[in-house]
C-alpha cells in the first residue's frame, strides 16, 4: 500500500468522502471547529442575541488588528473591503500612490480613476515589487498626495512588501494615509495598524483568516475615522460610517449580516489568539521557507525575486514539457490537493500554493509529495527525497502545536 493509499484513508470523512487538501492562496483550508461553529442555530440579527456576537466578535477582531477603533466587518468578498476604503476617502482630483506589481495593484489603480482621483503607480516587474525608495521619491515629488495603497502581498505573483512599517512612518511624515490591502496575508504577516502607523488595513475570511469565504474586514485607525466622518461620501452599503455608528448604538450592521460566518468568524478568532499571532507569525514564515526550499531541492524554478517572495503565497515555474492544466488536474483528481495556476501572460507558465491559515508539517509535506510523485508521473526527474529534507529543516523551527 503505497503512501497515497494511506493518505486518502485517512482523510475520508465521516461521510465516506475524500476530503482535499485545499493549497490555494484562498479560500484555504477551514478547521472544523470553525465549520461546526456555523451550524449555530440560526438568530435575529435585530436581537441581543446578535448584538452579543458582534461585541465579541469585534472586541477579539481589535485585539488581533492592534487598533484602538473598531473593526468594521461587511458580508461581502475582501474587494469589497478595498473599494470601501477607497471611496470612502478619496475624491475627484485628489492624488493617490499605489504599488502595481501585478493584478490586484492594477484592479487597486483602476478603482483610483473610478473615483475620479489621480493614481500615481509605483511599478515593478511582474515577481518583483517596488522600494521603499520608489515611494519616497513619489512623495517627494507628490507631497500633496491624499493616500497611500499598498498592496502588501501581490497574491497573482507571489511579490511581498517587506517596508511596510517604513511606510507607515514615511506615510505619517507627510500627513498622507496608508492604507494596506492585506487580503492574501493579514494574520501570517506582522502588520500591527497602531505601531505601523497605518490608517486601514483590508483583508477576508477565507485567507489567513482560515474561515469560510463572504466576510470582508476594515480596520481603520483614529485620523481615517476622523476623516471618513468629516466628508462623508454618498456611499450605500459601503458607507464605512454607517456601519460604525450602527456598531456604537446597537452593536449590530446597517445591513442583514451572513449569521453562519459570523460564527465561523467568531471561532476563527478564538484559534487566532489561542495560538498567539507571534507564534502564528513564525509558523507562516517557516512553513513558506519549507516551501521554497524543498521546491528548490526538488530542481524547479522558483518565480521571482528572492528578496520579496511571500511567505503565504508560493508561485513556481513549470519545467519544459510540463503542462499546467494536466499537472493540476491530476494533482487533484489522483492525490487530493488542489492548487492554483498563474495570471494573465503567466497562465501556463507556473502554479501557485497558499501557504497560510491553518497550514502545518501535515499541509507542507503532503503538498510537497504530491507535487513531487506527479511530476515524476508526468515525466520530470524530481528528486523527492533531498524535497522532504530540505523542507524538515524548516519546519523544526515552528513553535505553535497547531
Amino acid at each position: 500500500m503505497n503512501s497515497f493509499t494511506i493518505l486518502k484513508m485517512l482523510n475520508h470523512s465521516k461521510s465516506g468522502k475524500f476530503q482535499k487538501l485545499i493549497m490555494l492562496p484562498g479560500p484555504t483550508n477551514v478547521p472544523i471547529e470553525v465549520v461546526e461553529a456555523m451550524t449555530s442555530p440560526i438568530i435575529g440579527h435585530r436581537t441581543n442575541d446578535f448584538s452579543s456576537l458582534m461585541d465579541k466578535v469585534v472586541h477579539k477582531g481589535n485585539i488581533l488588528f492592534e487598533c484602538d477603533e473598531n473593526i468594521v466587518i461587511l458580508t461581502a468578498s475582501g474587494t469589497a473591503a478595498v473599494e470601501a476604503s477607497i471611496t470612502n476617502i478619496l475624491r475627484k482630483g485628489d492624488k493617490a500612490i499605489v504599488t502595481v506589481c501585478g493584478e490586484f495593484g492594477s484592479r487597486v489603480s483602476e478603482q483610483i480613476s473610478g473615483v475620479g482621483a489621480s493614481p500615481i503607480q509605483l511599478v515593478a516587474d511582474y515577481g518583483d515589487y517596488p522600494s521603499l525608495s520608489d515611494l519616497e521619491r513619489a512623495l517627494e515629488t507628490n507631497p500633496d498626495t491624499k493616500a497611500v495603497y499598498i498592496v502588501t502581498n501581490e497574491t497573482s505573483s507571489g511579490a511581498m512588501c517587506n517596508w511596510l512599517k517604513e511606510a507607515g512612518d514615511l506615510t505619517s511624515k507627510y500627513g498622507a494615509f496608508l492604507v494596506a490591502d492585506a487580503i492574501s496575508n493579514w494574520g501570517a504577516d506582522k502588520m500591527p495598524l497602531r505601531d505601523y502607523n497605518i490608517d486601514c488595513i483590508d483583508t477576508c475570511s477565507q485567507k489567513s483568516i482560515a474561515a469560510p469565504p463572504g466576510l470582508a474586514l476594515i480596520s481603520i485607525s483614529t485620523k481615517y475615522k476622523d476623516q471618513i466622518f468629516k466628508d462623508q461620501q454618498k456611499l450605500h452599503f459601503l458607507n464605512l460610517p454607517r456601519y460604525i455608528e450602527f456598531f456604537d448604538k446597537k452593536s449590530q450592521t446597517p445591513f442583514t449580516p451572513a449569521l453562519p460566518l459570523y460564527f465561523a468568524l467568531d471561532k476563527a478568532f478564538d484559534l487566532m489568539l489561542d495560538e498567539g499571532m507571534d507564534d502564528r507569525y513564525v509558523r507562516h514564515e517557516y512553513c513558506g521557507k519549507a516551501f521554497y526550499d524543498a521546491f528548490e531541492a526538488m530542481g524547479l524554478k522558483l518565480f521571482g525575486v528572492q528578496e520579496v517572495r511571500s511567505n503565504t503565497v508560493i508561485s513556481v515555474a513549470y519545467p519544459d514539457g510540463i503542462k499546467d492544466k494536466d499537472f493540476r488536474s491530476s494533482l487533484e483528481t489522483q492525490y487530493g490537493v488542489v492548487i492554483a495556476g498563474g495570471f494573465g501572460d503567466y497562465a501556463g507558465k507556473l502554479f501557485r500554493i497558499g501557504s497560510l491559515g491553518i497550514v502545518n508539517q501535515y499541509h507542507v509535506l503532503t503538498t510537497i509529495s504530491a507535487i513531487g510523485n506527479n511530476l515524476r508521473r508526468l515525466g520530470f526527474n524530481a528528486n523527492l527525497d533531498f524535497a522532504l529534507d530540505a523542507a524538515m529543516k524548516n519546519l523544526k523551527n515552528i513553535r505553535s502545536k497547531l
